[in-house]
This record gives C-alpha cells, sequence and structure tokens, in this order.
C-alpha cells in the first residue's frame, strides 16, 4: 500500500512537472502581453478551491520560481557558475551551490511583489495582515516575473564582451518601462487616483526594490 501511495504521489507530481511545459510559456506571454489582466486575476482565482486555482496558467509563485530556475540555467550555459558561489566572503558564504543560489534568487526577487504589496495597502488604507497581502503579492508576482527574466539575461550579457552591452542595456530600458508603466497603470485604477499619484508610487515601489535588491546584492558579495 505504501508503494502505492508513492505512484500515486509521483503520477500527480510527473504530470505537474510535465503541465509546465504547456502553462509557462503561456504565462509569461499574458503577463507579457496582459499584465493588468493577469494581476486582477489573482483574487478571484485565490478564493476558489485549491484544486480549480490557476488551471490553464501557472500559479504565481511557482511562475518566479520557474523564471529564476531558466534565468539561472541561461546563465550558467552562457557563462558558467556565478561567483557568488566560490566566493565565499560575508553572507556568501551561506551559497555553497546552485541549489541555495537559486533559492536565495528566489527570495531576494519575491521581494518587490511584497514591497509592492505592502505600499498598495498602506496607500488604499487597508490593513495590512496575511489575507489583504496574499491577493496582491500574487497578483505582483505577474507583472514582475518578467522583469526578473529580462534583467537577469542582461546582466548574464554584461558579464560577455563589451559588444553585449547594448543588448543588456536595452533590455534593462525595456525592463524598467514596462514595470513602471504596468505599476503605474495598476495603481491608478486600484487606488482610483489621478496618473500623476499612480506615477509617483510606482516609482517609489521601484526605488524601494532596488534599494532592497542591491543592499543584498552587496551584503552578499562581501562589500
Amino acid at each position: 500500500m505504501p508503494f502505492l501511495i508513492f505512484l500515486k504521489s509521483f503520477e500527480v507530481l510527473l504530470f505537474e512537472i510535465m503541465s509546465w511545459i504547456v502553462f509557462y510559456p503561456r504565462t509569461l506571454w499574458r503577463s507579457a502581453r496582459h499584465p493588468l489582466q493577469m494581476m486582477y486575476r489573482s483574487e478571484p482565482e485565490l478564493k476558489l478551491p485549491a484544486e480549480q486555482q490557476f488551471r490553464d496558467i501557472v500559479s504565481p509563485p511557482i511562475f518566479l520560481l520557474l523564471t529564476v530556475i531558466i534565468a539561472h540555467a541561461v546563465e550558467v550555459a552562457v557563462i558558467g557558475n556565478s561567483s557568488l558561489i566560490d566566493n565565499g566572503i560575508g553572507l556568501a558564504g551561506l551559497i555553497q551551490d546552485n541549489t541555495s543560489l537559486i533559492l536565495f534568487r528566489l527570495v531576494a526577487f519575491a521581494s518587490p511583489p511584497v514591497i509592492a504589496g505592502v505600499l498598495a495597502l498602506i496607500g488604499t488604507g487597508q490593513r495590512v495582515d496575511r489575507d489583504t497581502l496574499q491577493p496582491l503579492f500574487y497578483a505582483q508576482c505577474f507583472v514582475t516575473t518578467p522583469v526578473v527574466l529580462l534583467c537577469s539575461i542582461a546582466a548574464t550579457l554584461t558579464r560577455l564582451p563589451q559588444a553585449a552591452n547594448i543588448p543588456a542595456a536595452i533590455l534593462f530600458l525595456l525592463a524598467i518601462c514596462f514595470y513602471l508603466g504596468v505599476e503605474a497603470t495598476w495603481f491608478t485604477r486600484e487606488a482610483k487616483r489621478g496618473p500623476v499619484i499612480g506615477a509617483f508610487w510606482a516609482i517609489a515601489v521601484f526605488a524601494l526594490s532596488g534599494i532592497v535588491l542591491t543592499a543584498t546584492a552587496l551584503l552578499f558579495a562581501g562589500i
């Protein structure tokens, strides 16, 4: 009986993993093409039973995780292992292999959705708790994840010969414009404020997230 239970669990796990081949590209395309529609899906989806949530796409946290893994795979294929693994200086000593590096990057890149969610709740006068933050965190993952992919690829390009700096700069600029534009529009609609307030809110989220990510990177780089 335990062996049959294991086989059944393995069957479910295998199907879930293989389904990502279909649903990850779809989620990425929709998040890049219609980010606001994807963001507005989060709250009603979370009200459904667990087995009925995000049936035709990848759930936002898994979407972010897969993107971090893909970006890491691209980096390893193009550049090789990150210097953080062999650095051992400061907090980088906690990163000893690719698995721990992926987990570190996942936590780091999950901070902007949390920051944006908390600031949105504060800006709209709502209480900050698990029930109110979760839908916003999920929604923010949809807009943050394409940006993470673009920035990760751009960062990898900067470690190539100098000729790659131009496409890297283009990807960075595209990611920033996409993020600020979507966030400003989303907050304007969500808070029912003017576009100027939405733009200021988006810039604040972007700046605060940038400070947190930069500080984290410096700490783990041993600077």
